[in-house]
C-alpha cells in the first residue's frame, strides 16, 4: 500500500488529478507480485535458508518450509497462482509502456530467486530487488495515473531506491554465513562486511546531500526535503550498529534488520504525507478522495509500526529467556 500510495501520490502531486479504478488495480497488482516473490523465493531459497542457523525476524526465510510445516511444492503452487492473477491484471493495463513495465517487474521479481537467472545468486539480488519495489513499483503506480514522469517523481523514486539497496545488503549480511556454505554469491557476500559497512555508510551521506542540495536549488519543495531528511538518523541508528559489531550478535542483529527495513516506509509515509501538505499550501490541494486513501494507508502503517516495534522490544528479552532455560533444565537434572 505505501509504495503503491507514494506512486500515486507523486502523479497527483504533478497533475491534481486522481482515479481510483486505477489505484486499485495497481494495488492488486502490487499485492499478488509481492506474494508471488515470497512464495518463489520460499522455494529456490529453501537449501540456503535450511543452511541458516541464525535467522533473524527479517531475514533467513519464514521458515515455514524450513520447519515442514508445508510441503515445498506448495509454495511453488501459490507462486504460480498469485503469477496468474498479476498477469489478468497486466493485460487490462491501459497502455503499452504500462504492460511492458508491469511484465518486466514481474520477470525480475520472478528470477530474483528462480532459476536460470537467480539473480540473488549472482551478485544481482540487492539492486534487482530495489529496482521491482521502490522503483518500478511506483513507477508503474504513477503512469496508470498519468502519463507525466515529472523531475520530483524521479528524484524521489531514485531515493528511495537507492535505499532499498543498502537495506538489501543489511538483509543480505544477515544471511552472510548460510548464503556462503550453499555458495550464493550475493552482493553482500561479495564485498564483505568491512566493505558493505563503507559502502552503506557512503550511500546514506550521498543520498541526504543529494536532498539537501535540491533544497537548495529550489528543485525539492523545502516539506518534502525535510520528511526525508528526518528519516536520517534511522540510517545513522543502523551505522553505528554495524560499526559496533551488532550484527555478530542475533539479538542485535534484528534490531538492526528491523529499523534497515523501517527506513524505507518511513521514508516513503513522510514524503507522501509532505507532497500533499504542500499541494494544500499551494491552494491546489489533492482530490479529497485520494486524500482519504493516503490518510488510511499512513493510519495502517503507523499501526502496524508501532505493533511491530513493541514486538521487536520484547523479543531479546524473549530469546534470552529461551536460551537459559536449557542451562537451567540440565542445573536442576544434575541435582
Amino acid at each position: 500500500m505505501m509504495v503503491t500510495g507514494f506512486g500515486v501520490t507523486l502523479a497527483v502531486h504533478a497533475t491534481g488529478a486522481f482515479s481510483l479504478a486505477w489505484y486499485l488495480l495497481t494495488l492488486g497488482f502490487a499485492w499478488s507480485t509481492h506474494l508471488m516473490t515470497h512464495f518463489c523465493n520460499e522455494y529456490f531459497d529453501l537449501e540456503a535458508d535450511r543452511a541458516n542457523s541464525s535467522p533473524t525476524s527479517w531475514t533467513g526465510g519464514s521458515r515455514t518450509l524450513v520447519d515442514g510445516l508445508l510441503s515445498p511444492t506448495v509454495s511453488l503452487a501459490s507462486a504460480f497462482v498469485t503469477l496468474f492473477v498479476g498477469i489478468g491484471l497486466t493485460a487490462v493495463m491501459p497502455t503499452l509502456p504500462t504492460r511492458l513495465l508491469a511484465v518486466s517487474l514481474m520477470a525480475l521479481a520472478w528470477f530474483y530467486t528462480a532459476p536460470p537467472l537467480r539473480l540473488n545468486y549472482r551478485a544481482l539480488g540487492e539492486v534487482t530487488c530495489a529496482a521491482v519495489l521502490y522503483g518500478m513499483g511506483p513507477l508503474l503506480a504513477a503512469l496508470l495515473q498519468s502519463d507525466q514522469l515529472s523531475p520530483l517523481l524521479l528524484w524521489c523514486t531514485a531515493l528511495v531506491c537507492v535505499l532499498q539497496v543498502l537495506r538489501c545488503l543489511i538483509m543480505n549480511l544477515a544471511d552472510i554465513e548460510g548464503d556462503r556454505l550453499v555458495g550464493k554469491n550475493t552482493l553482500a557476500s561479495a564485498l564483505g562486511p568491512a566493505r558493505l559497512t563503507r559502502l552503506y555508510a557512503s550511500g546514506q551521506a550521498t543520498l541526504y546531500a543529494a536532498v539537501l542540495a535540491l533544497a537548495a536549488t529550489g528543485e525539492l519543495p523545502p516539506l518534502v526535503a525535510v520528511a526525508q531528511l528526518a528519516c536520517a538518523p534511522v540510517g545513522l541508528h543502523v551505522l553505528r550498529a554495524l560499526y559496533t559489531g551488532a550484527m555478530a550478535d542475533r539479538r542485535k542483529a534484528d534490531g538492526v534488520t528491523f529499523w534497515a527495513s523501517m527506513q524505507l516506509p518511513l521514508t516513503t509515509c513522510g514524503t507522501i504525507v509532505a507532497l500533499l501538505a504542500d499541494l494544500a499550501l499551494r491552494g491546489t490541494p489533492a482530490p479529497a478522495e485520494w486524500v482519504a486513501v493516503a490518510a488510511g494507508t499512513t493510519v495502517l502503517f503507523a499501526g502496524w509500526l508501532a505493533r511491530t516495534a513493541l514486538a521487536a522490544r520484547r523479543r531479546p528479552a524473549e530469546q534470552r529467556a529461551a536460551e537459559r532455560a536449557p542451562a537451567v533444565g540440565g542445573q536442576a537434572e544434575k541435582a
